[in-house]
């Protein structure tokens, strides 16, 4: 992390009725402060998907609809009738040979499952690899209600700004005073699902932590 320090010293001049006014600006230092603080996902999306291939159009998507439609049984007989999917992608296209001439078509569904137990991730994808899926387009981790660790990321880089700024300033023989300006920024950084095909009953999934970051700047006046 870099620290920068501006100390700054204005001074202008007013002539009005043969009276001259000096006025010295606020002497300032701005720091930035960064935290990171790591937290448990307790919300999961898997995106499983349906490729079908076929003469015509007709056919390839009537093999997906079928296709996608065992899938969808399939988890919810995981998740439950009420489980949260959705439709993310559906695409019906053409395939030429070489010479340009259509022979055939391919239909794609990509549908996004998600997850508040993630005890039953790897279940969900095998249920609906078993129904038909034939694609596993991702799988990210979150946060419900993310606020609360949002919120102590930046109490934390503020806190970092402010120390900072009093550290250079006790380095300079000067005090800091009020804090003048603040702006702030962050990210939340989900973990990579790690997941493998083994000789278990059920997919292994290890979700990891995520990461919320936040940075704050300060413009502290030097007293």
């Amino acid at each position: 992390m870099r620290t920068t320090l501006l100390i700054a010293i204005f001074a202008f001049a007013i002539t009005a009725d043969a009276q001259v006014t000096t006025t010295l600006a606020r002497r300032t230092i701005s720091t930035t402060g960064t935290a990171t603080v790591a937290a448990t996902p307790d919300k999961a999306n898997v995106d499983l998907g349906v490729t079908t291939q076929a003469v015509t159009a007709q056919d390839a998507a009537g093999q997906n609809a079928n296709q996608v439609s065992s899938v969808l049984n399939a988890i919810r007989g995981v998740l439950g009738p009420n489980a949260t999917i959705k439709t993310i992608s559906y695409t019906l296209n053409a395939t030429y040979n070489n010479s340009g001439v259509v022979v055939g078509y391919v239909a794609s569904n990509i549908v996004d499952v998600t997850l508040t137990d993630l005890s039953l991730i790897g279940r969900t994808i095998d249920a609906g690899i078993g129904g038909g899926a034939n694609r596993v387009q991702s799988i990210s981790f979150g946060l419900q209600n993310p606020e609360p660790v949002q919120t102590q990321a930046l109490k934390n880089a503020a806190a970092a700004a402010l120390t900072q700024a009093k550290t250079i300033a006790s380095g300079l023989g000067v005090s800091v005073g009020s804090v003048l300006q603040a702006s702030q920024g962050g990210s939340i950084s989900p973990p990579i699902a790690f997941g493998a095909a083994a000789a278990a009953a059920t997919t292994p999934i290890e979700p990891g932590a995520i990461q919320v970051s936040a940075s704050v700047s300060i413009v502290a006046e030097i007293i």
